[in-house]
Formats: C-alpha cells, sequence, structure tokens
C-alpha cells in the first residue's frame, strides 16, 4: 500500500528540474522577442513618417499651384507646422470657385520610439543635415529619439 502511493506523483527534485528546463527557454527566447518588439516599433516609425510626408507633399502640391493662400509674406509653399495640416486650411479649385477646408492629417501620429506625438522638424530654408525641433515651411520630419535602430542608424535620421 505504500509503495503504491509513493509512485502516484512527482518529487520535489523532477519538478524543480522541469522548472529550470522551462525558465532556461523562457531565457533563451527573450532576445527574440525583445528584437521582434523594436522591430514592430521602427515599422510603425516608418509608417508615421511616410504618413506625415505624404500630408506635407500633399499641402505643397495644393500649394503650388496657387489654390492655398500663403500664411506669411516668405512662405515656401510648406506648412508653418503640422497642426495646420490637422486643423486644414481653405483650398480654393479654381479662383471663382468657393474655398473647402482640407485637412491633410487627421491627428498628429505618435512617435512609437518616444511615446509622444512631437516630431522634429527640418525646414526648407535649413541645411540638409541641419535638424531643430521649432521652424517655419515644415519640409520633412524626424523622430526625436537619439537610439539607435536595429540596422545601426539612428531613428532621428530615418
Amino acid at each position: 500500500m505504500m509503495l503504491r502511493n509513493r509512485l502516484r506523483g512527482f518529487t520535489y527534485l523532477e519538478l524543480l528540474v522541469v522548472m529550470l528546463l522551462i525558465s532556461i527557454a523562457v531565457l533563451a527566447a527573450l532576445p527574440h522577442l525583445h528584437n521582434r518588439y523594436i522591430a514592430m516599433k521602427e515599422r510603425d516609425l516608418r509608417r508615421s513618417l511616410a504618413t506625415i510626408r505624404a500630408a506635407i507633399d500633399r499641402y505643397h502640391e495644393y500649394a503650388s499651384f496657387g489654390q492655398i493662400e500663403p500664411w506669411d509674406l516668405d512662405w515656401m509653399f510648406y506648412p508653418e507646422d503640422l497642426e495646420m495640416l490637422v486643423e486644414g486650411v481653405e483650398v480654393k479649385e479654381s479662383p471663382d470657385a468657393q474655398p473647402k477646408v482640407v485637412r491633410f492629417l487627421r491627428k498628429i501620429p505618435i512617435d512609437p520610439m518616444t511615446g509622444e506625438a512631437e516630431w522634429g522638424c527640418r525646414a526648407y530654408d535649413d541645411e540638409p543635415d541641419e535638424t531643430a525641433l521649432t521652424c517655419e515651411n515644415w519640409y520633412d520630419v524626424y523622430s526625436t529619439s537619439n537610439e539607435q535602430a536595429l540596422d545601426g542608424t539612428y531613428y532621428n535620421e530615418w
């Protein structure tokens, strides 16, 4: 009778070995999971940058055709800031047509690397490698994160 009760369960040593093996497997998988998470955030960053840049280009196209009134005397057909793209601007399809408000972005996308809806900008008058957090004539945007990407580049250079 005593022998039968002893054969039913696992010993503490067997449970400890199984838990140790599971722990080793989880620890081996963590770096891979972390890289997958970072790659997902990088994909979201590329998508957000493409969305904002497309909105800036669309604004510039309307402005180049004279369908948007200048917001400043020396504007370069680019928006003053990203809020202008969200709030919308009056666009005239033709000189005698009624203006309609066109919104280029629904909202300012969140930078997945910083978790904020703030972006660095490059102005039309800036040097190509110059970066600023506030500028007029938004020509391009970049992430304000100084972290290094999986491919070795920096997010603020994308």
